[in-house]
């Protein structure tokens, strides 16, 4: 990939999105953000749910049995909240879970 490849277009603006995120998945994000990664958790968020998208095989990932969740503010790029609202009405799967699926999967990615 080129590296201006990793520039967003002016058009597809972050904008401040609340949603309910898995807490163990959050803090895994914590983690990366100050021992990994030169990037906020937003912007990882957004990249978990860019790879997810390109792989186009959304799955239902549902919540851990005693895990908490926690509704949290965090910028979503237009077109990855456009994904969500799109593969929310073909799989009927809600929003919170296929971002939930999103970074689960790109944490797994990682390991």
């Amino acid at each position: 990939m080129s590296a201006i490849n990793r520039l967003y277009d002016i058009n597809n603006r972050a904008r401040k999105r609340s949603i309910n995120i898995d807490d163990s998945l959050y803090k895994e994000l914590i983690i990366l953000t100050q021992n990994k990664f030169d990037a906020n958790v937003s912007e990882l968020i957004n990249i978990a749910i860019e790879e997810y998208s390109e792989k186009n095989s959304p799955a239902y990932y549902g919540k851990p049995e005693s895990e908490t969740v926690t509704y949290r503010s965090i910028m979503l790029r237009e077109s990855n909240f456009k994904w969500l609202k799109i593969t929310k009405k073909q799989t009927r799967i809600s929003i919170t879970r296929l971002l939930n699926g999103a970074i689960k999967d790109f944490l797994d990615y990682l390991e």
